[in-house]
């Protein structure tokens, strides 16, 4: 296999992106990157520092987050249970777009307490409630630059607590070991989609340089974890921004 050129950002569609998609290969996706996700895209050590340790310093109110491209929700099922262990009280509204993935989360865990699985463009505004937190798992590289800056510009006045965005770094390290990893996970789009996701992701500086275009003077950070990924902060409106 011949490493493609990584020097920008790549803007080709995944297949998996398509409406006419074959949905059986699609829903076989979904349930893969369930397990892909556990072993490479370290939500767990992401939301336990970000978000939960965040709703422990005001541990007796409830919280609203907000989970952007949701996908199969078992990302939002375990933070739930993560929350309750902890005493804590937490609502997640999963949103995603596909009426196919949304079709298929409701019924594998549509009777989850405190989930509400949704189907939202979450570059309208369509979406009214209070949110404390925002958080995001392989959602930014689905979009364009003026997409982000667009999104991010939407949601960051209506957090109060804090978006978490967590993405992919475009690194040939990564390339090569999801290439690798994939083999794994055949009869999908898991390989295809994820070695074009990779070449849909961002160097640091790019996902500095959308977010400054975005939010302006407001403070973020972004900060690297193994392996490949970017983890983009912005505190909400009712939080000090020293403590990002």
């Amino acid at each position: 296999m011949i490493l493609p050129n990584l020097s920008a950002r790549e803007t080709m569609d995944e297949l998996m992106d398509a409406p006419d998609c074959d949905e059986t290969r699609l829903l076989r996706t979904v349930r893969q990157f369930s397990a892909i996700n556990r072993q490479v895209a370290r939500y767990r050590t992401i939301l336990k520092r970000e978000i939960l340790a965040d709703m422990m310093r005001d541990p007796d109110r409830e919280y609203h987050l907000v989970d952007m491209g949701a996908g199969g929700c078992d990302i939002d099922v375990w933070l739930l249970k993560a929350a309750r262990k902890r005493g804590l009280k937490l609502r997640i509204s999963a949103c995603d777009i596909d009426p196919r993935i949304i079709r298929y989360a409701r019924s594998t865990f549509g009777k989850t307490p405190g989930l509400d699985i949704r189907r939202e463009d979450l570059l309208g505004d369509s979406f009214p409630e209070p949110v404390d937190y925002v958080f995001a798992n392989h959602f930014l590289h689905h979009l364009t630059d003026k997409q982000i800056i667009d999104l991010l510009q939407l949601w960051a006045p209506r957090v109060r607590r804090k978006m978490v965005l967590s993405d992919l770094k475009r690194a040939r390290g990564a390339y090569w070991g999801y290439a690798a990893l994939a083999l794994f996970y055949p009869n999908s789009f898991a390989r295809i989609d994820g070695l074009i996701s990779i070449r849909k992701g961002f160097t640091l500086n790019e996902l500095s340089a959308l977010t400054r275009e975005a939010v302006g003077d407001q403070a973020f950070c972004v900060n690297q974890l193994q392996p490949a990924r970017l983890v983009l902060c912005i505190p909400g409106t009712q939080r000090d921004n020293r403590a990002i």
